[in-house]
């Protein structure tokens, strides 16, 4: 029988209280995870997915919350991200597992470099965590998107998408969630600009998504942002955060952002190792 993992794991949610595609995953592979959400669909989330605990964030993350007004109106996902961050510090936990709730599969990589279908038990994700745990400067370890591939098991300095497992005691460096536009792609940057705290992306254990920006594909969320030009305010609002390493570019069919890691060069310490 397999362990269960260590930490918590979090999916900030909004308007899909019947579509919960992680939520399945996980419970298959034999995780439950807490349902963030806003108080005003607590009910009907807690009817929908009755073997998951329904956590609501405060109104007061929404009032601390650094954002960009006459960008970003409704940051509900990144003050549900930093309730979910300190909800789990409280309860005793060093990490946790923060994932969108849109993944409709995660697939192990094979010894011949083959993605497979996850089994019925927790140990890919334990084994993120047992990473995690080996580098005194990795703040975060995000399971790779569906097009990532590599010859090592992860790489360093670069995004936390998607499926992430991070430290909890970032907030002590000024690290937190913010800004409603882009809010992962911002606090990716901002711990690696720290010049000490390293990201991971697995090759090992990857998550599938669908997508959620098209109204006929999973509404919800953001949708209705990204269908009123959401697009091109999400990249604006990265480029005005970080516009050293941040540039707005046209592809397929719309504005994107496109991110420079290469400028970041810290490795991973070793627990025990020194630093330098």
């Amino acid at each position: 029988m397999s362990d269960p993992l260590r930490f918590p794991v979090y999916i900030p949610t909004r308007g899909r209280p019947e579509k919960q595609l992680t939520v399945g995953k996980l419970r298959r592979a034999g995780i439950t995870p807490a349902l963030v959400v806003e108080e005003a669909e607590h009910d009907a989330y807690a009817a929908a997915n009755p073997d998951c605990p329904i956590l609501v964030w405060p109104s007061r993350y929404m009032d601390e919350y650094e954002r960009t007004p006459e960008l970003d109106p409704h940051p509900t996902t990144g003050a549900a991200h930093n309730f979910a961050w300190d909800h789990a510090r409280d309860a005793g936990f060093t990490h946790h597992w923060v994932m969108d709730d849109n993944i409709y599969e995660f697939r192990p990589r094979s010894t011949t470099g083959r993605a497979r279908v996850i089994g019925t038990n927790p140990d890919p994700f334990r084994w993120h965590e047992d990473m995690m745990l080996r580098y005194r400067n990795l703040a975060g370890f995000a399971l790779g998107l569906g097009h990532t591939f590599g010859a090592k098991p992860f790489s360093i300095n670069t995004r936390l998408y998607c499926a992430v497992l991070y430290r909890n005691d970032l907030d002590r460096y000024g690290i937190k969630w913010r800004r409603g536009l882009n809010d992962d792609t911002i606090v990716s940057l901002d711990i690696l600009k720290t010049g000490y705290w390293c990201t991971a992306e697995s090759h090992m254990l990857l998550n599938y998504k669908v997508g959620t920006s098209r109204a006929n594909r999973l509404p919800g969320g953001m949708t209705d942002f990204y269908a009123d030009g959401g697009f091109m305010r999400k990249a604006a609002e990265a480029v005005r955060c970080h516009p050293d390493c941040v540039k707005m570019v046209s592809r397929y069919g719309r504005v994107h952002h496109q991110i420079d890691y290469s400028q970041f060069k810290q490795r991973l310490i070793p627990v025990g190792g020194q630093h330098g």
